[in-house]
């Protein structure tokens, strides 16, 4: 009987120590800024195929995410999506964003894909330690 209470009291002991140093990790990367890209295919909702220009769309996403205060890298890409099991090529522009919080990006994803009329826009979050050099 002793044998049996120990190893319940051992089992019990574990778990919580084994919950303690997951609350560690989970406060550890909380400090972990957050980076996003979002990744703006091109082709109109409606039509399935590009409208706006390029060049058309840069300036109208580029004014978007200034307008708001924020800087931006900028990628243009060609890549493809699958819908009704066939693939779909397009040409996608990618913003990479540092240093903003997920209810901007958020707004920025749906100004551009309303001003653009874009099916959805892709937005990827990034957990990295980054930071800027001076």
């Amino acid at each position: 009987m002793k044998k049996i209470i120990t190893t319940l009291l051992l089992a019990v002991m574990s778990l919580f120590l084994l919950a303690g140093c997951g609350t560690a990790k989970q406060e550890n990367e909380s400090n972990v800024p957050i980076a996003y890209s979002l990744y703006c295919g091109l082709n109109d909702e409606d039509t399935g195929t590009q409208i706006v220009s390029t060049e058309k769309a840069q300036e109208i996403v580029r004014k978007i995410i200034t307008d708001k205060g924020f800087g931006y890298t900028e990628h243009v890409g060609y890549g493809a999506y699958t819908e009704d099991n066939k693939s779909v090529e397009n040409v996608t522009l990618i913003y990479d964003l540092f240093f903003i919080e997920k209810e901007d990006i958020d707004k920025i994803a749906d100004e551009i894909r309303e001003a653009l009329n874009l099916t959805p826009v892709l937005v990827v979050e990034y957990s990295k330690n980054y930071g800027l050099k001076k």
